[in-house]
């Protein structure tokens, strides 16, 4: 795998190691912005094929004033449309997930689709001037299956999933995720922040050995962030040969049990990769949890994700498996408190912005790609209230 350095990627950001401006974390118009150019326009992580088996199941994705429907097909495919009801703009199905049988019915009208998008009767259709229901049929957005997950896009254009990846394959390629099962309910995380301060403690390390005194007993000073050339990233620890202090690191550890299917170097290993803007997927030994962080509104984001794992009925991978889920909440909620103070901080007006290492080049990578979409956040001071939007445009139309 080709990484780059933390000398690069600063220089990238013109020495500039103070990071975004506080202002940026506190900016309704910049939230907005960043909903509809960042996230509407690159993937998101929807699910697990294993969340819809059947013909007719579907699972739903709101952001912004968007929304989304993922289904599987009477043939088994699986299609992403907006989820949006060609007469009056209703939901056609509704809730996190479903089964909807054979055809999707608007509930307000009943307007029925099929399974691949397709209107199929209009209730009443006499009253209606003449109409090519050809043309009325769901709207198709971009969604591909990558191993067995389920990305989707509302817009924009650029790399699949599969590309932005390539480098990562071979590793991900060897935990078997395409025949994973859910291991229990999806869980969501809500903030009253802005989303950037979540993904600024998630995206670095340095943090680990103060912040997750039980993490850094599993894999202590084996832990480290990697950034590639391609702009994913890579954190990685390892277990193997190491004394453990914590009872519930040392009980996880002696439960493990062999997985015959990892070879023997990912057997003791935890890694985790991320995607820009906000998906990171999570492999273990015993399991995988994905999952990603977008904008709700101003001061509201999310972190939502799930665990899955392939079928395994030995006690002791059971029991592994519920300490890797109690290890990994105890980070959870070490990281809420984290981030909640830190976006504190940015509110402040003592706060002139950070000092980061080259421990925390994850986040100047990260920082680095925002810049790249949005150059109006290398601004010191935020634009005149209302021209965000046409500032950034204008420093795109200069920078092509």
């Amino acid at each position: 795998m080709n990484f780059t350095t933390a000398q690069a990627i600063f220089e990238k950001a013109e020495g500039n190691r103070s990071g975004l401006p506080p202002w940026t974390y506190n900016n309704p118009e910049l939230t907005d912005l960043e909903t509809n150019e960042v996230f509407l326009k690159n993937w998101i992580w929807l699910g697990h094929i294993s969340d819809i088996p059947s013909s007719g199941d579907y699972k739903c994705f709101d952001i912004g004033h968007e929304r989304a429907v993922v289904i599987r097909g009477a043939s088994g495919a699986i299609k992403a449309f907006n989820n949006l009801c060609s007469h009056r703009g209703s939901r056609v199905v509704e809730g996190e997930k479903g089964h909807c049988g054979k055809s999707m019915i608007c509930p307000f009208h009943g307007w029925t689709y099929d399974l691949d998008g397709g209107l199929k009767t209009i209730p009443k259709s006499s009253t209606f001037p003449e109409i090519d229901q050809s043309q009325l049929g769901l709207k198709p957005m971009d969604c591909e299956v990558w191993h067995g997950l389920i990305f989707i896009r509302f817009g924009g254009e650029g790399e699949s999933i599969a590309n932005i990846f390539n480098e990562a394959e071979a590793e991900i390629g060897l935990y078997n995720i395409e025949k994973m099962q859910p291991m229990n309910e999806s869980w969501r995380l809500e903030y009253d922040l802005d989303w950037k301060s979540v993904l600024d403690i998630d995206n670095e390390g340095y943090h680990v050995p103060i912040g997750h005194p039980e993490l850094f007993d599993l894999v202590g000073a084996t832990y480290k962030d990697e950034v590639l050339e391609c702009g994913l990233s890579r954190s990685y620890g390892n277990f193997e040969n190491r004394k453990f202090k914590k009872p519930l690191i040392k009980s996880y550890v002696e439960t493990l049990p062999e997985s015959s299917y990892l070879p023997k170097s990912h057997q003791s290993a935890w890694i985790y990769w991320g995607m820009f803007p906000g998906i990171v997927i999570t492999l273990f030994p015993d399991s995988i949890e994905v999952y990603q962080v977008y904008p709700t509104g101003y001061h509201k984001s999310v972190m939502a994700g799930a665990g899955y794992a392939l079928e395994d009925d030995r006690p002791a991978m059971q029991k592994a498996r519920e300490l890797n889920r109690e290890i990994n909440s105890s980070v959870g909620e070490e990281d809420s408190n984290l981030v909640k103070w830190s976006a504190e901080g940015m509110r402040s007006s003592a706060f002139e912005g950070a000092m980061m290492s080259d421990l925390e080049l994850g986040i100047g990578a990260f920082q680095n790609q925002l810049r790249k979409l949005l150059p109006v956040v290398k601004q010191n001071q935020p634009p005149t209230p209302g021209t965000i939007s046409q500032v950034n445009q204008t420093l795109l139309d200069e920078r092509t």
